[in-house]
């Protein structure tokens, strides 16, 4: 029994997609991933304990931009006796392959917030 050829362009067309879907799941991780160093690089003198980047938003409007939020966790401890936790928002300008702080901003993990914040809405 012999596959008929369309069969064989949907394969095609399938594996093309994972690929590409793959190709921009990595990218995204790996942008994750530069702006968890330059948070955590702006943060050493700081002593932080943990720090977790909570999401990372790009918009096409601003292709220079992203938003990020951060959870940051100090190694004091804070009126319960728990370690500290903070919650930070940053603006991030793109900087070759890689990006640089250009603001403070409020944090969320709202994908509408983000791109508001990084329209320069507040």
């Amino acid at each position: 029994m012999q596959k008929h050829p369309y069969s064989r362009f949907k394969a095609l067309i399938f594996l093309l997609v994972c690929a590409y879907a793959l190709a921009f799941a990595t990218a995204c991780s790996s942008n994750k991933a530069k702006a968890r160093e330059v948070i955590l690089d702006s943060l050493k003198d700081l002593n932080v304990r943990e720090l977790k980047v909570d999401s990372f938003y790009t918009d096409s409007k601003y292709p220079n931009l992203a938003y990020a939020s951060a959870t940051v966790i100090h190694n004091f401890a804070g009126p319960s006796g728990e370690p500290q936790r903070e919650y930070l928002g940053y603006i991030l300008r793109r900087d070759g392959e890689g990006w640089k702080i250009q603001k403070l901003t409020a944090y969320t993990e709202d994908e509408d917030k983000a791109r508001v914040f990084l329209g320069g809405g507040k």
